[in-house]
């Protein structure tokens, strides 16, 4: 346990520059995700404040379409495909530029989902957009992020290894990769849970102000 501690945390600390990096990337996200509204069509906005409609109408009734197993299903098969694609990808020397256009993504659709309940509800949407964002799905986006650090560190390590002829034992560093990759699964179980158990009935407390 203290080898796999020191691991961790010597990555973290040595490649603070990959994780600022990816802030910033997610950052960004966020902010066309929030400005994309300005440049769709009334019609389009329509669409998206419908979703949200239908969304709290669901959460206020605390439905299937909200809580339970199937959601815990969906979101954990979800969080499961996405950081199976980041583990996959920094296996790869071209894994870098999609594990970077995921980060944004996921930072672009937080945005957007943030703008749109304000959007919908005004000055109350506020409060609806904070509870939905925080804590849960930051948390699950910081999940991400961290795969996503070792995803890369571990496609800059590839490349080195092929350019500078460097040499990688595979072995020790797949191990190692391996193991970062399970405990973000078993951090991605634990926050699916909480977002289909206990989310839900965080957002209820928002449906009292607009119904």
């Amino acid at each position: 346990m203290k080898k796999i501690y020191s691991y961790l945390y010597s990555t973290l600390k040595n490649n603070k520059h990959i994780i600022k990096f990816l802030l910033v990337v997610f950052f960004f996200g966020i902010v066309f995700g929030s400005l994309f509204l300005n440049f769709i069509s009334d019609n389009d906005k329509i669409v998206l404040t419908n979703n949200i409609s239908d969304f709290f109408n669901n959460v206020n009734k605390l439905n299937k379409y909200v809580l339970g197993i199937d959601v815990f299903k969906d979101n954990l098969i979800n969080s499961l495909f996405i950081s199976t694609l980041i583990f996959i990808l920094g296996l790869s020397i071209i894994g870098i530029v999609i594990v970077i256009f995921i980060i944004f993504y996921k930072g672009f659709a937080t945005g957007l989902s943030i703008s749109s309940i304000i959007l919908k509800y005004k000055f109350k949407g506020i409060l609806g957009a904070f509870l939905y964002v925080f804590p849960f799905n930051i948390i699950e986006i910081l999940i991400f992020i961290f795969l996503s650090l070792y995803a890369v560190n571990s496609s800059l390590k590839f490349i080195r290894a092929i350019v500078k002829k460097d040499n990688l034992n595979f072995k020790t560093f797949i191990g190692k990769y391996l193991l970062s990759f399970i405990i973000s699964i078993f951090m991605l179980t634990i926050t699916s849970l909480c977002k289909a158990y206990i989310l839900p009935f965080m957002l209820k407390l928002f449906t009292y102000l607009i119904y």
